[in-house]
């Protein structure tokens, strides 16, 4: 989707005055682009507290968001120190000590074994927002604390319209919390879950399942559910207020939710044309897209049919 989308439509004017927020807990590598349509009227914040994966983020143009402020702090459910369990892959480093027999069951032991702790100072996220304006938009992908790091934000949490977080079906941590958890508790909170994201299937070894088949065996099953993201929407009796209301009918188009968004943004007295004729181009977009990766997908399905992907 292109990151001026939005502004070639009539809801530009409204997505530029809203003054969005998107707070990314977990950004190492850049800015979350699930915002991309709107980036120019969304400013955003993330953190990222190893110092040399910070000074890179400080390094990069802004562009193409409204503004992006990084900062050098470890986000997590207390302020203090903390240990972070970090294992033979980085990628899979956390607050929470994993547990190696479930990288042994599902071949994932290069992010569950040998991990040295490390002890950093963490903040929760109220704490390290002050100063700042809270979050419309959240994100969290922080290998297993992402409940903790919402349990203990309760100023963050009543700001945001929509909440996108990495959830586990299977605890690969020690008293991890899990999918259904984060369910629970944001639920209470006044949110419900719009879709799961991006949904990866665990099998004993770390190759592709369902529809591929590889060249070990079994050459082919269907995996496991083992981790997704989830988004949630505030739900539409749970707005604080006609702002809200406004700027999470905003988020919904932005995502390409229009059920969602329509009502929203009607409610808040933009034309419905508008928001109809947004839709249908931006189904157009999607169209397109799902049509490239088709065509991207022939190749390793055909390797699969004629002797399985290595």
């Amino acid at each position: 989707m292109n990151t001026d989308f939005f502004k070639r439509t009539a809801l530009a004017d409204s997505f530029a005055q809203a003054g969005l927020v998107a707070v990314d807990i977990g950004s190492r590598g850049g800015f979350d682009p699930e915002l991309l349509p709107i980036a120019w009227a969304v400013d955003g914040i993330g953190f990222e507290p190893e110092p040399q994966a910070f000074s890179q983020l400080q390094s990069l143009s802004p562009a193409p968001w409204h503004s992006v402020t990084w900062l050098p702090f470890a986000v997590g459910a207390e302020n203090g120190p903390a240990t972070l369990w970090v294992p033979p892959d980085p990628v899979g480093a956390s607050l929470l000590e994993h547990d190696p027999a479930v990288g042994e069951r599902f071949g994932l032991s290069h992010l569950t074994s040998d991990c040295r702790p490390i002890t950093v100072e963490t903040l929760t996220l109220d704490k390290a927002l002050e100063g700042h304006r809270q979050p419309d938009y959240l994100k969290l992908d922080v290998e297993g604390a992402e409940l903790s790091i919402l349990q203990a934000a309760p100023a963050s949490l009543s700001s945001c319209v929509a909440i996108k977080a990495e959830a586990s079906f299977i605890a690969a941590r020690k008293h991890q919390p899990v999918a259904a958890d984060m369910d629970v508790f944001l639920r209470d909170h006044g949110f419900e879950l719009m879709d799961i994201i991006r949904p990866m299937r665990w099998r004993s070894h770390p190759v592709a399942p369902h529809p591929y088949s590889w060249r070990g065996e079994p050459a082919y099953s269907k995996g496991q559910i083992g981790q997704c993201d989830l988004l949630y929407f505030r739900h539409p009796q749970a707005m604080a207020n006609h702002k809200q209301s406004l700027k999470a009918g905003l988020v919904a188009a932005a995502l390409g939710y229009f059920d969602r968004a329509l009502p929203l943004l009607t409610a808040a007295g933009l034309p419905a044309a508008h928001v109809t004729r947004a839709s249908r181009r931006f189904g157009r977009q999607v169209a397109i897209g799902s049509i490239r990766r088709h065509l991207r997908d022939l190749v390793p399905l055909l390797r699969s049919l004629v002797g399985g992907i290595p």
